[in-house]
């Protein structure tokens, strides 16, 4: 696999920002066939928008998981871009970091490298923070994915503690309790709507470790979503919100997502 580290001016964020894309390439041990075949034959390849968590940058996931092979195994190009402890929203006092994700991100990855641009080849995925930036996405747009995934951290963000843990953060991305509630960022108002007016919604998959300090929230959230109709799976298992916990589960959401196991 390759790697890029892709510098560009934003016109949402008015500023430079990075992304690290994880590209097919040939790697003569596996690609018998040699380079030359390998690149004739190269079509628009399917896509996983990979969102980090808080306080961490593009390059984390590179870093700390074996994500170049989980990518080589399900033929992907991997987007990661960075978006800083926004919470991916458009923040009330900061910069509009969901427009960014959503329709400035895609159009240069797009075209750029070459990914596919049609929905059954598009996944998202986040740890974290990252987890309720894939949600938000795939809520708020549920016709762009198949599939998204939330690791440690999806959920209803009254439910997972956020307002009583990190106040001023939360504040900051998402306003108060009540400018939360009916929002945009307010999972169980979205997929409510959708499920009211019949929207097709990407299939949604959730994991967490037991003992992490969002187990219980994480849980709730994907229990009710489940129970009102919402295409969603929640697994579990010892761990925390930690890296083990991400490298561990990311290859088994990437066979769901991808694979549909």
């Amino acid at each position: 696999m390759g790697v890029v580290r892709y510098t560009f001016y934003s016109e949402v964020l008015k500023e430079q920002t990075t992304i690290t894309a994880i590209i097919p390439t040939c790697e003569p041990w596996r690609h018998t066939d040699g380079c030359k075949a390998f690149y004739d034959n190269y079509g628009k390849k399917k896509v996983l928008y990979l969102l980090h968590g808080g306080s961490d940058d593009c390059s984390l996931y590179l870093r700390r998981t074996r994500i170049e092979e989980y990518a080589y195994d399900h033929e992907l190009i991997v987007i990661c871009p960075e978006v800083r402890n926004s919470f991916y929203s458009n923040m009330l006092h900061g910069k509009q970091y969901f427009t960014y994700l959503t329709e400035e991100l895609p159009r240069v990855a797009e075209n750029l490298f070459p990914i596919s641009r049609e929905s059954e080849d598009r996944y998202v995925l986040g740890n974290s923070m990252g987890s309720h930036g894939a949600m938000k996405w795939a809520l708020n747009c549920p016709s762009y994915f198949a599939a998204a995934t939330g690791m440690s951290g999806a959920g209803d963000l009254e439910e997972l503690g956020f307002y009583d843990k990190m106040p001023e953060r939360i504040y900051n991305s998402f306003g108060t309790l009540e400018e939360y509630r009916g929002s945009y960022n307010d999972f169980k108002f979205l997929y409510r709507k959708h499920l009211e007016e019949g929207t097709k919604m990407p299939r949604l998959y959730t994991c967490c470790g037991q003992q992490d300090g969002f187990y219980e929230g994480a849980k709730k959230f994907a229990t009710d979503a489940k129970e009102s109709g919402v295409d969603i799976l929640f697994e579990e298992g010892p761990g925390g919100h930690d890296w083990a916990f991400w490298d561990q589960w990311l290859p088994k959401m990437l066979d769901h997502m991808v694979k549909g196991v």
